[in-house]
């Protein structure tokens, strides 16, 4: 199941090698910000992963809620999306940590549970709706429809999709590792989520741990 883990991951992370990004090219690719832990990662890798994910939101979520400030500034906006990238781009690296964790990895490919649910839904969502939109603003700066529009996606899939599943993951690890009492279990969300209705998204939280 590891190897299922690591074709996975590299796929969500293959965007980055392409993404029009000064910054993000002073790093190698796959740009993990936190090296991916995939050998039986201890607690203390596990703390670490979920401390980082949990950051790479917060920066995202900050993109995302200034964003309607910066769309008629091509440069700023340019900026705030490759940094926005840059975050997005390591929380498939973190992903890759957590799914390699011995007591889940028989779950990963899985869809009867909610640990393997949410791998299996951030494989099909993340690069498409995260990774493929803020390329897209960050190629395209100045069209301000179109950072609409793919502003628009990313909110609906992290408020429905990514975020939820990372709340899973997250609590799953924390409770194994016995390290719910010093990490972050419930992803925060941008503003949008407010009003985002999530009715037809898959639920993996409802499913049996």
């Amino acid at each position: 199941m590891k190897s299922f883990t690591a074709a996975m991951v590299l796929g969500l992370t293959a965007a980055a090698t392409a993404a029009p990004s000064a910054r993000a090219s002073k790093r190698q690719a796959p740009l993990c910000i936190l090296n991916s832990v995939m050998n039986n990662p201890q607690p203390v890798d596990v703390q670490a992963s979920i401390n980082q994910w949990n950051t790479d939101v917060n920066m995202v979520n900050a993109f995302l809620n200034n964003v309607a400030n910066i769309l008629h500034d091509p440069a700023e906006l340019l900026s705030q999306a490759q940094t926005a990238f840059i975050f997005a781009s390591d929380e498939p690296c973190q992903l890759m940590t957590l799914a390699s964790q011995t007591d889940f990895s028989t779950d990963v490919g899985s869809s009867t549970n909610s640990f393997g649910c949410a791998v299996n839904d951030l494989m099909a969502v993340f690069q498409t709706h995260v990774l493929n939109n803020l390329v897209t603003v960050t190629s395209h700066p100045t069209d301000v429809p179109g950072a609409i529009a793919a502003v628009a996606d990313i909110n609906n899939f992290r408020c429905c999709n990514v975020l939820p599943d990372a709340d899973v993951l997250w609590l799953a690890s924390a409770d194994d590792n016995g390290i719910s009492n010093v990490v972050q279990f419930t992803a925060g969300r941008p503003d949008a989520c407010a009003t985002i209705t999530c009715d037809l998204a898959t639920q993996c939280k409802a499913l049996p741990s």
